[in-house]
């Protein structure tokens, strides 16, 4: 009876050890496709908060907007509707005047780990040249405002989404016609692709 228990415990022993390295061989393997879904989570997110703030816009009868702020890191987004018929502002939001139509969130509280950022050599989605990593992640101009009129244009630009790793993947917001349109960057052919 002493030698059954003993074996018994011989062979969980050796079952744990085959799981752990099995494990550890399959993280990196998993991780990679991981961070690509979160990062398409995150860009489709973003996206269709874009979109919401569109549609809010055209059904409103006044400008919308998409309040993009970095915190550290970590980047937020918060969809604020005109007050007083000459846009969103910072100043008029500062002053209440803009008021939001939901509360602040992050994007990593979506998708873990992703952020408004670049994370390799990139070319510019809106092609005025090549962009590199911890370049500024917003290219809407010197504003934090993305907006969208009730006439169905907006503030046009780029916006670049990723994790520290992984896929970049860019939201291009076209300024005459409000249309938002995500994009992977193919690192291999060094061109954006839908």
């Amino acid at each position: 009876m002493t030698s059954a228990r003993g074996a018994a415990l011989l062979d969980t022993i050796l079952a744990s050890a085959i799981c752990v390295t099995v494990t550890a061989i399959a993280v990196p393997v998993i991780g990679g496709p991981l961070d690509r879904e979160r990062t398409i989570i995150g860009a489709q997110y973003l996206a269709g908060q874009l979109q919401r703030a569109r549609l809010g816009a055209l059904t409103r009868g006044r400008s919308v907007a998409v309040r993009l702020e970095m915190v550290g890191e970590r980047a937020s987004l918060q969809l604020f509707e005109d007050g007083n018929g000459d846009g969103v502002s910072e100043r008029d939001i500062d002053r209440s005047l803009d008021r939001p139509l939901a509360p602040r969130e992050f994007l990593d509280d979506r998708s873990r780990g992703i952020s408004l950022r670049i994370n390799q050599r990139i070319v510019d989605a809106g092609g005025t040249g090549s962009l590199d990593p911890g370049d500024d992640p917003l290219r809407i101009g010197s504003t934090a405002l993305l907006a969208f009129s009730p006439l169905g244009s907006a503030t046009g630009g780029t916006l670049y989404v990723a994790a520290h790793q992984g896929p970049q993947m860019a939201i291009r917001v076209f300024g005459g016609t409000g249309r938002v349109r995500v994009l992977t960057f193919d690192a291999q052919a060094r061109q954006w692709r839908p």
